[in-house]
C-alpha cells in the first residue's frame, strides 16, 4: 500500500512543478508525454500515458488516463502498473506548504503487480538497484495528504513471491471519507482475497494523528467474509504497512470455510466452529495473538499463544505456540465433515504422519489438555512438545495418563521415500494390572499392583498413526514391585500335594516381578517372565497375538524356592483372552518349547538393561 501512495504521491508532485510555470493554460495542454518521461526518468523504468490534463481553480482538478509503467526485465508480466483513469481536486494553497488536502478522487481500473523474480530481486526497487538500509526510526507521515472523498474501483494488486506463490487483493470498491484532518478516518473494503469475498469497514483515527510518525493510532476494524467475522480494536504506528499493532482480536466462524479458502483449500469440505479472542502484536517481522482463549470443533481452548516470525532471504517462516485445552476431542476434530457425507469411512479417527524435507512454516509448539479423545481411548493431563524442522518431527515430551497410568514419551519422525518412519523411548509407571487387564479383555488374573513399563518401539514406510500403532515393532521391559499374588496360583505352579488336603487361601507379596516384550505388527512373545515371591519364585514364556486376543503361557516354579511338599509341575494356560483353557505344560509339544526358553535371563535388549538394573528377579537363577 505505502508503494501505491508513493507513486500517485510522485506523480502529484510532479505535476505541482510542472504547473507552475503554465498554470492558466493547462486545462488545453496534454501533458501526458512530458509526465511520462519525468516518472520514466526518476524510476528508471519506461512509463506511457494516454493523457493528462490539469485544470486550475483554488481546487485544480487532475484527469489521467490509462498509464502503463514497466516491469523489470525478468518480471512475470510487461506492466508492473496500470492505471485506467485517475481523478482528483487539490487545494491549491496547499501545494506549496502541505500536506495537500485532496478531495473528490477517484481510481479506477489500477493493477500493481509486486513480485520478487526467481533470483529473489524485487520489482518495487526503483532508481538504484543498491538494497535500501533498514531504518529503525520510525516511517516519516508527515507528508500524508488530507482524505475528503476517496474512491478506489474495480481494481487488483498482486504480490508473487520467488517461488511462484500468488496473492491477489480484488479492491473492487474502496471508500476513504474524513470531515477534516481532525475528524476520525472511515474506510469501507469490499473486494477479494485470492477469489474469496471479502469486506471491510474501518473507522480510524485523525489523519493529523496518523501524520505523528511512530505514535500509537487509533483503529477499530471489522472483516466480513462468508461466515467469518473479525474484530480489531486498538492503535498501530504505521496504517500503511499494517505495523506496530497492539490491539485486541476477535474472530468467530460457525465452519472455518473462509480460513480453509485464504489458506488455498477452498474445496475442503471440512467444517470446524472457531472462536479466539486474544491480544494481537504486529512488529516488523512479528505476529503474534498472546492471552488468547475460545474454541474449536467444542474444544475448549482455556489459553493460546501463537507466534510467527518472517523468514528473510529465502529462509521458512517460524510459528512457535503454546495451547492449553480443556478438552481436545480428536473424533469429532477429524470427523469434521457436512452433515450429509459419511463419517469415519475408513474405521475411526486416525492422524496423518506427514514430514515434509523443506517445510514452511517450522514449528515449534508446546499443548496440554485436561482431557483427550482418540477413538475409544480417553486420557487425561497429556501435554506434547514438538518441532518441526527439514525431513524430520521431534516430540521432546509426550505426557498423559492412561487408566491411572503416566506415561513420559519422546521419539520423532522421520521422512523417507514419500513415508515416513516413527521412533519412540516410552516409561509409564503406576499402570494397575486389573485396570489394565478389563481394557484388554482379559479374564480375571490372581496378581495385584501397579506395574513400571518401558518401552522402545519403531516403524517404517508408514502414512498414518494408526498404521504405525499397528506396523510397530516394539521391545518392553515390564517390572512390579510391593505388588501382591495368590497363594493358590504360586502352590499351583509349584503343584504343592497339600492342595490336596486343603485350599490355599490369601495372597502373598511379590518383592520382584520382570518380563520382556518383543512384538512384531501386534504378534509377539513375553520372555523372561518371572514372579518372585516369598512362596516361590516362577518363570513363564508366553506366546500372544493381539489382533486375535489370544495367548499361550507356560510357567513353573523353580525347586530351589519352593518347599519340600512342591512337586513343581510346570502349567500351561492358552486360549482367548476372556476364555482361557489351563493344562499341564509337559503334555504338548508347544508348551514344552516354551518351558525350553522361559529360563532364559539374557535377552535383555541393550535400551532396556539400564531400567531392569536393579530388579532382583535378574539374578534370580
Amino acid at each position: 500500500m505505502r508503494w501505491v501512495l508513493s507513486l500517485f504521491g510522485g506523480v502529484i508532485a510532479l505535476l505541482i512543478i510542472v504547473c507552475g510555470g503554465i498554470y492558466f493554460y493547462l486545462d488545453h495542454i496534454n501533458l501526458a508525454s512530458f509526465a511520462a518521461a519525468k516518472i520514466a526518468y526518476s524510476s528508471g523504468r519506461e512509463t506511457k500515458i494516454g493523457s493528462l490534463y490539469v485544470k486550475p481553480g483554488r481546487w485544480p482538478t487532475i484527469d489521467l488516463n490509462d498509464l502503463h509503467m514497466a516491469n523489470i526485465p525478468d518480471g512475470s508480466q510487461p506492466d508492473m502498473i496500470r492505471l485506467g483513469h485517475l481523478h482528483a481536486q487539490m487545494k491549491l494553497s496547499t501545494l506549496l506548504h502541505g500536506p495537500i488536502q485532496t478531495r473528490d478522487v477517484s481510481l479506477d481500473r489500477f493493477f500493481g503487480l509486486f513480485e520478487r523474480t526467481a533470483q529473489r530481486t524485487p520489482n518495487w526497487r526503483f532508481g538504484s538497484s543498491n538494497k535500501p538500509q533498514k531504518s529503525t526510526q520510525p516511517p516519516d507521515q508527515s507528508w500524508f495528504p488530507g482524505l475528503r472523498d476517496v474512491k478506489i474501483r474495480e481494481s487488483e494488486v498482486v504480490y508473487r513471491g520467488a517461488k511462484g506463490s500468488t496473492y491477489r487483493i480484488a479492491l473492487t470498491k474502496v471508500v476513504f471519507a474524513s470531515e477534516s484532518d481532525a475528524a476520525p478516518l472511515t474506510m469501507q473494503f469490499s473486494g477479494a482475497y485470492n477469489d474469496t469475498p471479502v469486506t471491510l469497514d474501518a473507522r480510524l483515527g485523525p489523519i493529523d494523528q496518523l501524520r505523528q510518525a511512530g505514535q500509537p493510532y487509533s483503529t477499530d476494524m471489522h472483516v466480513a467474509s462468508g461466515d467469518l467475522r473479525l474484530d480489531l480494536n486498538g492503535n498501530m504506528t504505521d496504517l500503511l504497512d499494517f505495523d506496530g499493532v497492539e490491539a485486541k482480536l476477535t474472530l468467530h466462524t460457525p465452519t472455518s470455510a473462509p480460513i480453509m479458502a485464504f489458506a488455498g483449500m477452498k474445496d475442503s469440505h471440512v467444517q470446524i466452529p472457531f472462536d479466539l479472542k486474544g491480544d494481537f502484536t504486529h512488529r516488523g517481522s512479528f505476529w503474534q495473538i498472546a492471552h488468547a482463549s475460545g474454541a474449536i470443533q467444542n474444544n475448549p481452548i482455556d489459553k493460546a499463544r501463537i507466534s510467527l516470525t518472517e523468514g528473510e532471504h529465502g529462509a521458512p517462516d517460524r510459528i512457535s505456540g503454546d495451547l492449553d485445552f480443556g478438552r481436545l476431542n480428536f473424533n469429532s476434530l477429524l470427523d469434521a465433515k457436512p452433515k450429509d457425507q459419511t463419517s469415519k469411512q475408513n474405521g475411526g479417527t486416525d492422524i496423518p504422519l506427514v514430514v515434509s524435507q523443506n517445510p514452511d512454516p517450522l514449528l515449534n509448539v508446546r499443548m496440554s489438555a485436561r482431557e483427550v479423545d482418540y477413538n475409544d481411548l480417553v486420557f487425561t493431563n497429556a501435554r506434547i512438545a514438538a518441532e518441526q524442522m527439514p525431513g524430520k518431527i521431534a516430540v521432546n515430551q509426550l505426557a498423559l495418563t492412561y487408566l491411572g497410568a503416566d506415561l513420559l514419551a519422546h521419539g520423532g519422525l522421520f521422512a523417507t521415500n514419500g513415508t515416513t518412519r516413527m521412533n519412540a523411548s516410552v516409561n509409564v509407571v503406576n499402570a494397575n494390572v486389573d485396570r489394565l487387564r478389563r481394557k484388554a479383555g482379559f479374564a480375571p488374573i490372581p496378581i495385584a499392583g501397579n506395574l513400571a513399563i518401558k518401552v522402545v518401539a519403531n516403524a517404517a514406510n508408514v502414512r498414518t498413526l494408526n498404521e504405525a500403532a499397528k506396523m510397530a515393532d516394539i521391545t518392553a521391559a515390564v517390572s512390579m514391585r510391593n505388588g501382591e499374588i495368590s497363594k493358590e496360583i504360586i502352590n499351583m505352579a509349584s503343584t504343592d500335594v497339600r492342595l490336596l488336603f486343603r485350599k490355599s487361601k490369601g495372597t502373598t507379596p511379590v518383592s520382584c516381578l520382570l518380563g520382556v516384550l518383543d512384538m512384531r505388527r501386534g504378534v509377539g512373545t513375553v520372555v523372561p517372565l518371572r514372579i518372585r515371591t516369598g512362596e516361590g519364585t516362577i518363570s513363564g514364556k508366553a506366546d500372544f497375538d493381539l489382533n486375535r486376543k489370544w495367548f499361550d503361557l507356560a510357567f513353573a516354579s523353580r525347586a530351589s524356592s519352593t518347599g519340600f511338599f512342591s512337586l513343581d509341575v510346570p502349567i500351561r494356560v492358552s486360549g482367548a483372552f476372556g476364555n482361557p483353557r489351563i493344562g499341564l505344560a509337559k503334555w504338548s509339544a508347544q508348551g514344552r518349547a516354551l518351558l525350553q526358553d522361559a529360563s532364559r535371563i539374557d535377552s535383555l535388549p541393550a535400551d532396556l538393561k539400564s531400567f531392569a538394573a536393579g530388579n532382583s528377579c535378574v539374578s534370580a537363577h
